[in-house]
């Protein structure tokens, strides 16, 4: 009799272990499926699509590039009325959204260049309530492709041209007629700016030099210069800044050959002064 009891605690406490197994390996397998959806999720919430984030090369490190507005999380609105430009920021589904981090000392730097790439306007419109900004800017008749270039928390981005119409449509500008530089020296305001290279090369990295002689720029929204680039479309887009904080060097790279229009932005005596370059991308 006592050698049946001690058979059957024995295949009572063998049964309890075998439970007690079974229960681990099963809570094993659910915390590793929470696990990868976790951070599948946590991935999710920070992710980079080509040409979305900051960057030199069309999406990296310190600048914006244009990409496919499709897939980004946060979708701009513009519009204009009576000399004021207004901006509306919605998320997914379509709630006021305005959770954005300050980039180059700015919440937005909204740039805006007519459809025939002679007037460009880098602006940073204030904030006026939750996923609304705005900008006093009086416009000249035509039609202009507007950037909403920000920096959303945790949202994926991508920067895409929104057309603005100011006017009647008679009074519409056309599409650019562009004609590349054969000299790289532009002097505006008694400054004078140089860029090296001259040639350029589609698929290759480059570096934008600019050079000022005696004249050294002044800090201006937390760097040494700006420069946006469009091409000839005046679609594609990218926003640069200099590869050090001391220096006037922009790395980027030119996907396409064709024609491109650049405008270099520096702060020289207190005042910011733009300079335009056209130059030629070839295979």
């Amino acid at each position: 009799m006592k050698s049946k009891n001690i058979r059957n605690w024995v295949l009572s406490a063998v049964g309890i272990l075998i439970l007690i197994m079974a229960g681990y390996a099963v809570y094993d397998v659910l915390e590793g499926k929470d696990g990868k959806r976790e951070q599948a999720g946590h991935q999710g919430g920070h992710s980079e699509m080509p040409g979305m984030d900051h960057g030199n090369k069309h999406g990296e490190h310190d600048g914006h590039s244009s990409g496919d507005l499709a897939k980004s999380e946060v979708k701009p609105s513009v519009s204009y009325k009576d000399g004021v430009i207004s901006i509306q920021l919605k998320d997914q589904k379509g709630r006021p959204f305005d959770e954005l981090e300050v980039n180059h000392e700015k919440l937005m730097h909204f740039i805006l260049v007519s459809e025939d790439l002679k007037q460009y306007n880098h602006l940073h419109p204030q904030k006026t309530s939750k996923g609304s900004f705005e900008v006093k800017h009086s416009l000249q008749p035509g039609t202009y492709n507007a950037f909403v270039d920000i920096k959303p928390k945790n949202k994926a981005y991508a920067v895409a041209p929104l057309k603005i119409e100011a006017g009647s449509h008679g009074n519409h500008t056309h599409q650019p007629e562009l004609k590349a530089d054969t000299t790289f020296s532009k002097t505006i305001d008694g400054h004078k700016v140089s860029l090296t290279p001259k040639e350029f090369k589609a698929g290759q990295p480059v570096t934008l030099q600019f050079s000022m002689g005696d004249a050294k720029p002044e800090p201006y929204l937390g760097a040494r210069g700006h420069v946006v680039v469009l091409d000839h479309t005046g679609e594609k887009y990218v926003h640069v800044h200099p590869s050090t904080p001391e220096d006037t060097k922009f790395e980027t790279e030119f996907e396409e050959p064709g024609l491109y229009k650049l405008w270099a932005e520096f702060k020289i005596n207190g005042k910011v002064i733009t300079y335009p370059f056209i130059i030629e991308v070839k295979k």
